[in-house]
């Protein structure tokens, strides 16, 4: 089959097929034109793999359970866990957000102190809400992947993960090198160097949430937020490197 056939067939975009294949999830063979052939078991794994996907469980955790790496009994208990996690988080941001709508209020009559405690009775009550202490984590990987340049400022990855893990090492061997070269060529000297890309990543991700909240309500500060932050990580990464080399 061609890779138009196994789109028809299955409903997914082409985009979607590459994706697992650069993942290794299926492997079709190459023809002597050089155009992918995708056969009957390559169609049977990336149904399994849609299904997957569809219930939850992430691409590298699929891998493993094609390799028989992971049971799928396991993986299917954990992820039964953390949907169960999920709903008992959109219940109560359903029924609050149901309360609002009942209320018929728009942003200029709603009274924020009231719905806060509302909320807070039902978190007492046992109810959950959606946990916004990961957009703390999701702000510090997008800083982490924007400073290695593998990811956009939303996040989005530009390269798939066993990609991104790749240049993230080939950088730090490159860091690495260049230090040995550079000074006493010793093994410490190529480790330090190989650390400073993460020691600087490191400190962005510490000090660059505070800078962005503060730059949330300073306009000042908002219109120079990444020289800031990036000035900071520079003079630690320094301060740290100096104080090594002692």
């Amino acid at each position: 089959m061609t890779i138009k056939e196994v789109e028809q067939e299955l409903g997914i975009p082409r985009a979607s097929i590459r994706f697992y294949e650069k993942e290794r999830l299926i492997e079709p063979k190459r023809e002597e034109n050089g155009y992918r052939e995708y056969d009957e078991k390559d169609v049977a794994t990336l149904r399994k793999v849609i299904i997957f996907r569809k219930i939850g469980l992430p691409v590298s955790e699929i891998e493993e359970i094609l390799d028989g790496a992971k049971p799928l009994s396991e993986a299917l208990g954990e992820n039964i866990v953390k949907l169960q996690e999920q709903l008992a988080e959109l219940n109560g941001a359903i029924e609050l957000s149901k309360t609002i709508q009942k209320a018929g209020v728009d942003i200029s009559e709603f009274d924020e102190n009231f719905y806060w405690e509302e909320m807070n009775r039902e978190e007492e009550r046992g109810s959950r809400f959606m946990d916004i202490a990961k957009d703390i984590g999701q702000y510090q990987k997008t800083v982490f992947l924007e400073q290695f340049g593998l990811a956009d400022c939303e996040g989005n990855l530009r390269c798939t993960v066993k990609e991104a893990i790749f240049a993230v090492i080939s950088i730090s061997l490159i860091w690495g090198g260049m230090r040995w070269l550079l000074t006493e060529r010793t093994l410490y000297q190529f480790l330090v160097g190989l650390a400073t890309p993460f020691l600087v990543v490191v400190v962005l991700v510490i000090f660059g949430y505070p800078v962005h909240c503060l730059a949330k309500n300073h306009p000042k500060i908002a219109r120079h937020e990444k020289p800031i932050v990036f000035g900071i990580a520079i003079l630690v990464a320094i301060l740290v490197v100096t104080l090594l080399n002692h």
